[in-house]
């Protein structure tokens, strides 16, 4: 197989949560170029017209989708309507995410159930639904990346509910790995560190971010068009003998000297 095949998604379809802004964007308009048609749910379906309408006008398929990854009954009626519009869910994207801030002692209940059910609860779900579809269809195979984050690998201060819902998810991205092998689906984990989106530009631009990236080896937060490699690595053929990794793309953050 040649380089340019490895990389080719051409008569695949993606189903990419929370696509409507920032890496989940990044990620749709990546399998996009590499050939993917698209299946594009969020909640808010008018941020995902927007990432339609800056997809280059190409041969595939785009739709928007309404979906609430907390809810079964939406990720089920979801799942429903993508397969009326699409012969197969080859490549599912666990982005949807959310955080809040707070010491682990001072956060409230709702807090943590609302980032866990939507940052955990839903990818599981969600995975678990889109493989009984496959196995209903006869799929032969099929690809999961999750998103988590480097707090999923190390503890970050006033941000512990999301890092210990992206540990989980690390985790259970091997465990998935482990049992759906059998199915040949293969499950992996992307671990960005700090990029650049339009959601944190003004917070990297400003002095508060100094120390930050200082403890970045690159002394730099990542450009969003850097994350294209490893999504590709990890969604496509070239990354066909991987499962149950988390790949840390973050410059170095991890690994600084202490």
């Amino acid at each position: 197989m040649t380089i340019n095949k490895l990389f080719n998604l051409e008569g695949k379809t993606a189903l990419v949560t929370g696509a409507g802004s920032g890496i989940g964007q990044e990620i749709a308009k990546t399998l996009y170029d590499a050939g993917a048609n698209l299946a594009l749910a969020a909640r808010r379906k008018e941020k995902l017209e927007e990432t339609k309408s800056i997809l280059n006008n190409k041969s595939q398929n785009v739709e928007v989708f309404s979906l609430d990854v907390t809810n079964e009954d939406s990720i089920k009626n979801c799942l429903t309507e993508i397969n009326k519009q699409f012969s197969s869910i080859d490549i599912l994207v666990n982005n949807a995410g959310m955080t809040v801030v707070g010491t682990l002692d001072n956060n409230e209940q709702d807090e943590w159930d609302n980032v866990i059910n939507t940052n955990l609860r839903g990818p599981w779900a969600l995975s678990k639904f889109w493989l009984k579809s496959i196995l209903e269809k006869n799929q032969k195979n099929g690809v999961v990346l999750n998103v988590s984050s480097i707090t999923g690998e190390a503890a970050q201060k006033g941000n512990g509910i999301y890092a210990i819902s992206k540990a989980a998810l690390s985790h259970m991205t091997r465990q998935m790995a482990l049992e759906w092998a059998k199915y040949n689906v293969r499950v992996n984990a992307i671990a960005p560190g700090y990029f650049r989106t339009d959601i944190n530009s003004d917070f990297l631009d400003s002095e508060m971010s100094a120390p930050m990236i200082k403890r970045i080896p690159f002394r730099r937060p990542g450009n969003i068009s850097e994350l294209q490699g490893p999504i590709l690595l990890l969604a496509s053929d070239a990354g066909s003998y991987m499962t149950g990794s988390t790949l840390v793309v973050d410059g170095g953050h991890l690994v600084r000297d202490l």
